[in-house]
């Protein structure tokens, strides 16, 4: 009752405060006026606030004062395409405009003849995932319907309008009526229906009084008609004319598919103004084919035939001029309007708008929202022109394949295929021989990775047409490089005309006569519809895609997405079992593909036990086989993990692809470090991701490379949205990766290691004598092959390690990067890698070394104590032999070491030094002492000795070293600045009290200047964060149960508030029972929390271990244990107990020493009784009602809580 009456509070709270929640310039505006229309976020439920951006799916009604059926729809759900992108109000926060210009009809394209009553809008985020909305009611600017939906309305003045019949059209059975309804305003003197059937205006009826007229329309022939109602309302003659068609039912023809026409468009060889559409739609009554050619109207010309077997409808049309593209659809039983599932191009209404004009020049004027997604047909065209060469190229070896999967968009900044021909040179360069590209077909909106297919044989239209695809695929052939579509057929999305013409409506389900979708999902793994494989229907559907993009762009082969769910079998509800019937349907498909090219690349993204996956192996696919779990572990230095059965060649391995972080990326989060090796500096991660590469390529089988890895490549997985746009690290927006000479060393190290394995050879190293290592800190492959030797060795782990490089004979070995060369005089010799060093050796010199491109990180300086803060009195050592000298001497052996040295205080991202300390001259100041022989010290206070005030903080300290006369050098690695953390001096998270229970208010403050400093100077930080009520020393998991956050979200759930006259200092007060919705005796043992920016994309952690009230996690999420809370290993409270238990009214508390508060409840929570206890151990509690009540025992540093039964 109290959560109802809090809802109902809020309710009438929110409709009396959201008034304005929208409103338009000028008040009271009218359709025919230029309308501002203006949004406050900051009412209703508030989920925009702060947004960056906000958009408005936004339509007209034009039914009634109070309908709200949307028509002239503007906006495309969930895409950041600017179709209805509002603007920020000049000066304002949290307020949007949009602007309808000329006028409001003129906007929304509505004709002169229809009266606008309202505006419908949903305000939404860029990726729909948040929408503005306030409580269903009506306000003094329009009306929120319970779906939430927004209604805003104008001002019609004297009105009147049709009711009935709606739309542009109907479909009757002959003799069937056809409602017409009017109605106006208010009171009419005179009110009239007319209706021209051809020869002008006929009178049907009037009415001389009331505010509404009807009449029915009779017709037993197809007729187009003019419906006019005028009226005088108030004086004022007003009129409404629609133009309307009546379509009667009548039976198809039947007469068999002419020989030789298919699904689709089938175009006249000799007759290049004639074409013949062929729809399949079994059981269905009647097809109209529509579309430019009929002027979208129904004509009886263009209604379809049906062989005698129901399952084709089919047309000829002619009279068509050649090389012009028509827009049509299927016009299905009246109801239904769909593109062509078999055309290859679409023409999309709301999305094709937004494509650039300059490289998808021919796109065809089609703007019928209230038709949906067309097709295009076009007679006359001239066949591709292939290059001669086609005719001979030969596909590299499937077994040993090195595919480089690539999204054209997040690849070349103008989503062009163009452009990525002129990127091939640079995949050549780097070494592959296969490009994946992410799905191309045909999909739902234009800004997506492609897994939302709506049509199966059109290429999508936003990176370029058609030829542009075949003169891509074309080009990479040219280079030697295979082209590899990636290709959903396990599912389709709701634009796919084959879910529309067997759909459910009432159940948003496909229907159960649908031939070729599932009506439900088969397994718990839900996207779009579900493709029944079991079906004929779809059978030859998935074989006739597969022919068309080899045969007609001259793929290579295919990467399905999702094979696992190429099943209806499910025992349990689950298909994540040995599957005898999915293994026939993939194999049969297979077949089907070899039978069209014998040479195809299959390649299965299954998941499935690896019995089956073992046999579609030994077919001839390969599958996709994620190995980040082993190779993330060691590029962080947990060095967990094995990296055996990486040289499988029925798998296509890879450490990530699309679905997974960046291997980078998981470095920089949460590499491991020792004091003086940390692997989250981006140069140690450089190295190691070089490592990591040449400890996956150097095994042969098919390898895969997902986009810029080569370039170390760490951009979060969910930056902007998992599937939304991520930085170029190219081009005058980019990130610069180009430019960079590290970044490049790491695609020079790739190139290289691409290169041994070609010089090696996959298939010598398969048939190999191997002797590798494949766990531990150190790890080796050692291949004795009858050609090249190979030894790859490598230290993942944080310190030196010896290993034995396990040669396969001794004598002269070539170090590929170096140059060097090394002399093997035994077999059993080990050598001794620093922390990430790694080798690649040759028995043969196939180089002449690559300076610079792999180095040795070595840090020459230690700090003692570490971590320290600006504070703490610290010892800096200096080890010239661990220097760089940048082109100097160096200063091994130097009489003299000085430390030039400063601060960032501004931000730990910064490289600009302040209060720097040092003149470059041989003057003491910063002047070390040599305490071993090229080893030097100074001890010093960092706020003392670069005098910084006591309200200033220090992110870093940055140093290099100099001899006296400042001509000799020590640097860090690759001759850079040398920066070492300095520790905040306060807590990384605090909760106040620390000791608490589920009612107590707490305060809980995050510190973001400790762990990554990820989140300093961010204007917004949110905690997302759960209660575990679980006493447990292992929450990882139980304390995620009462998770409050929305991730991603800038919604303020979980906001925190700066801590007042501090920096980068967040807190949040909250009551655990209330905040996480806690049960009544719920205790709170575990605070589990995530710290991170409004949009997501950063989080501020640390490094996993232990913390003084809690720990990080490997995962890097923080527990914070309630330090009120028992111990397991705390006897005193854990085992003490109160009785008697049940009661009649006392209790005795004689098992516990010492002071005691003691405190009971009732079932809701509420506070009952309380008593300080000293001495007197008894006590007597007051007159309550018989129950359950619970109690909680504070000892001043331990709680212990539990029921108490009165009796």
């Amino acid at each position: 009752m109290k959560q109802l009456i809090a809802i109902l509070t809020l309710i009438f709270s929110l409709q009396i405060v959201q008034a304005q929640m929208v409103s338009l310039t000028p008040s009271g505006a009218g359709a025919d006026e230029l309308v501002t229309l203006t949004f406050d976020a900051t009412e209703g439920n508030g989920e925009l606030v702060g947004a960056s951006k906000v958009y408005m799916h936004h339509g007209v009604v034009l039914g009634g004062p109070d309908a709200t059926d949307w028509n002239y729809v503007i906006g495309n759900w969930g895409q950041d395409d600017g179709v209805g992108e509002m603007t920020k109000v000049p000066g304002e926060t949290d307020k949007w405009e949009i602007t309808f210009s000329p006028t409001l009809r003129a906007y929304f394209g509505v004709p002169e003849s229809q009266t606008i009553y309202r505006i419908s809008c949903v305000f939404r985020s860029s990726d729909g995932s948040t929408k503005a909305t306030t409580s269903p009611g009506d306000y003094g600017w329009g009306t929120v319907a319970s779906n939430l939906d927004i209604y805003v309305n104008l001002n019609a003045n004297n009105y009147i309008g049709l009711s009935a019949p709606t739309g542009d059209l109907t479909f009757i059975n002959s003799g069937e009526n056809v409602a017409i309804e009017a109605f106006a305003s208010s009171n009419v003197s005179s009110m009239k229906i007319f209706i021209d059937e051809g020869s002008g205006y006929e009178e049907k009826a009037s009415v001389t009084s009331g505010t509404s007229i009807a009449y029915s329309y009779v017709s037993t022939a197809t007729v187009d008609i003019n419906i006019k109602v005028t009226a005088t309302v108030n004086g004022e003659d007003l009129e409404v004319i629609k133009p309307y068609q009546v379509v009667v039912i009548t039976d198809p023809v039947v007469e068999e598919l002419p020989e030789g026409m298919v699904s689709g468009i089938n175009y006249n060889a000799e007759d290049d103004t004639k074409v013949t559409l062929v729809l399949q739609a079994p059981g269905k009554g009647f097809v109209y084919a529509v579309g430019d050619f009929s002027n979208w109207m129904v004509q009886e010309q263009y209604h379809m035939k049906r062989t005698p077997d129901g399952e084709m409808f089919w047309v000829e049309i002619s009279g068509l001029t050649p090389m012009q593209k028509y827009v049509y659809q299927y016009w299905i039983d009246g109801t239904i309007t769909v593109g062509d599932p078999y055309a290859d191009q679409v023409a999309d209404p709301w999305n094709d708008h937004w494509i650039e004009s300059d490289f998808n020049i021919d796109l065809p004027d089609y703007d019928k929202t209230e038709f949906g997604p067309a097709t295009v047909f076009q007679t006359g065209q001239e066949p591709y022109a292939w290059n001669a060469s086609e005719n001979d190229w030969q596909r590299p070896d499937p077994d040993h394949l090195i595919i480089y999967e690539l999204h054209v968009r997040d690849f070349v900044g103008s989503h062009y295929y163009q452009d990525l021909i002129d990127s091939l040179s640079y995949l050549k360069r780097l070494g592959v021989d296969a490009i994946e590209l992410m799905p191309v077909n045909e999909f739902e909106g234009n800004d997506s990775w492609g897994y939302n297919p709506s049509y199966f044989f059109a290429p999508d239209k936003y990176y370029g047409t058609k030829n542009d695809l075949k003169a891509f695929i074309e080009a990479a052939h040219e280079e030697g490089i295979a082209v590899i579509m990636d290709i959903v057929l396990n599912h389709a999305f709701g634009q796919n005309p084959m879910v529309r013409m067997y759909f459910n409506e009432s159940t948003g389900k496909p229907s159960p006569d649908n031939p070729w979708f599932n009506e439900n999902y088969v397994g718990p793994y839900q996207w779009g519809y579900d493709f029944n494989h079991e079906s004929n229907y779809t059978k030859a559907f998935v074989d006739r895609v597969n022919a068309y993009w080899l045969q007609e762009y001259h793929f290579d082969g295919f990467r399905f997405d999702f094979t696992k769910g190429f099943t209806n079998y499910a025992p349990g509800g689950s298909i994540d079992g040995f599957d005898q019937s999915r293994i026939n349907i993939l194999e049969r498909m297979a077949d089907k593909i070899w039978e069209v090219d014998s040479e195809a690349y299959i390649i299965l993204e299954h998941w499935a036990p690896a019995s089956e996956e073992t046999i579609l192996g030994n077919y001839g696919m390969k599958m996709w086989r994620n190995r980040s779990y082993d190779y993330v572990p060691a590029i962080t230095g947990a060095t967990s993990g094995s990296f055996s059965s990486m040289d499988i060649q029925t798998h296509v391995s890879y450490f990530d692809s699309h679905d997974e972080r960046r291997l980078a990326e998981h470095a920089l989060s949460e590499g491991q470090n020792n004091g003086s090796y940390d692997v989250r500096n981006p140069l140690v991660m450089y190295e190691r991701a070089k490592m990591s590469a040449a400890f996956t390529f150097l095994f042969p089988g098919p390898k895969m490379i997902w986009e810029f890895d080569e370039l170390g490549y760490d951009i979060d997985i969910d930056f902007n949205g998992r599937v939304g746009r991520k930085p170029l690290p190219w081009g005058p927006d980019g990130l610069g990766y180009y430019e960079d000479s590290l970044r490049q060393y790491i695609f020079e190290a790739y190139t290289g290691i691409l290169e041994v394995r070609n010089q090696v050879g996959p298939e010598a190293m398969a048939s190999a004598v191997k002797n590798h290592k494949y766990t531990g800190n150190t790890r080796r492959l050692s291949y004795n092959t009858p050609g090249i030797d190979l030894v790859v060795i490598g230290n993942f782990g944080l310190n030196p390690e010896d290993i034995s490089p396990q040669f396969p004979q001794t004598g002269t070995w070539y170090d590929y990067f170096s140059g060097d060369s090394l002399e093997v005089v035994s077999l059993s010799d080990v050598i001794n890698l620093k922390a990430g060093e790694w080798h690649i050796y040759t028995s043969e010199n196939i180089s002449q070394g690559f300076p610079g491109v792999v180095e040795v990180f070595e840090d020459p300086v230690t700090i003692t104590p570490m971590p320290f803060t600006k504070n703490d009195e610290i010892v800096i050592r200096f080890d010239a032999t661990k220097a760089q000298s940048n082109g100097t001497a160096g200063l091994i052996g130097a009489d003299k070491v000085y430390i030039h040295s400063g601060v960032l205080i501004d931000h730990p991202d910064s490289t600009e030094l302040s209060h720097i300390v040092g003149n470059l001259a041989d003057d003491g100041l910063g002047e070390m002492v040599e305490v071993e022989e090229d080893i030097w010290e100074i001890t010093l206070t960092p706020a003392d000795y670069f005098a910084i005030a006591e309200d200033n903080d220090i992110y870093k300290l940055g140093m290099y070293f100099r001899d006296a006369d400042n001509v000799n050098l020590g640097m860090g690695f690759r001759n850079s600045i040398i920066y070492k953390s300095v520790a905040s001096g306060l807590p990384f998270i605090t909760i106040n009290p620390p000791a608490f229970d589920a009612n107590t208010p707490i305060t809980i403050t995050f510190n973001a200047k400790q762990g990554n400093r990820e989140l300093v100077g961010e204007d917004k930080v949110y905690m997302h964060s759960s209660i575990g009520t679980v006493d447990t020393e292992n929450p990882q998991t139980s304390a995620w149960d009462n998770a409050v956050g929305n991730w991603g979200m800038d919604d303020g759930v979980g906001k925190m508030t700066p801590v007042p006259g501090a920096i980068d200092l967040w807190k949040i007060t909250l009551v655990p029972q209330s905040y996480y919705g806690l049960s009544a005796g719920e205790f709170p043992y575990w605070l589990a929390a995530v710290f991170r920016s409004a949009d997501g994309n950063k989080k501020g952690t640390g490094t996993p271990g232990p913390l003084e009230n809690g720990f990080i996690a490997s995962n890097l999420d923080f527990f914070i244990r309630n330090e009120g809370t028992v111990s397991v290993n705390d006897w005193t409270l854990s085992r003490a107990e109160i009785f008697p238990n049940p009661t009649s009214g006392f209790i005795n508390l004689s098992e516990y020493s010492g002071d005691l508060g003691f405190e009971l409840f009732g079932a809701d929570g509420k506070l009952v009784f309380s008593k300080k206890v000293t001495e007197n151990k008894i006590i007597h509690l007051p007159d309550l009602p018989n129950g359950i009540y619970f109690y909680k025992i504070d000892s001043g540093h331990k709680l212990k809580a539990g029921k108490l039964v009165l009796f």
